[in-house]
């Protein structure tokens, strides 16, 4: 099934070209056509959106100070079962596996693996997709742009 996804590599990485130019190799490698790239700047609203399951958890305030702290890239990635493909090449947020996104990226530029402040965010859902490649609709077309 043709899906479209949404992700956005974050604040900290997406000051980081050779970071960007890597996450899409990866999604190159997978057969998905990124459709659309643009820089972006969450807004403390925007990001208690994007993020609403986990408004409340005792990690989201480092998380939504985080999203917000600089500018992040966000992509439109379609293709066969993108969300999945991606979900599986990005990795877990936390411990993981070697290989993934989560994992390489940050050495490529001396970081540690963070499981709060880490390189990626890939929708895991039809449902988030929509949610959130219309924030970032919204992002790319407000008068605030970067």
């Amino acid at each position: 099934m043709i899906e479209k996804s949404y992700v956005m590599v974050k604040p900290g990485f997406a000051n980081h070209i050779e970071v960007i130019n890597e996450i899409k190799k990866c999604i190159w490698a997978l057969g998905l056509k990124i459709i659309k790239g643009e820089y972006v700047s969450y807004s403390p609203d925007l990001a208690k959106k994007h993020y609403a399951e986990h408004v409340g958890k005792d990690f989201y305030p480092k998380l939504e100070k985080y999203i917000t702290s600089d500018v992040a890239y966000g992509m439109i990635v379609e293709g066969e079962n993108a969300i999945a493909k991606i979900r599986r090449v990005v990795g877990s947020t936390k411990n993981p596996e070697k290989g993934t996104i989560r994992r390489e990226m940050p050495k490529m530029i001396g970081r540690e693996i963070d499981t709060t402040e880490n390189v990626v965010h890939a929708s895991d859902s039809q449902e988030s997709a929509e949610k959130e490649i219309a924030i970032f609709e919204k992002l790319i077309n407000s008068n605030e742009k970067i």
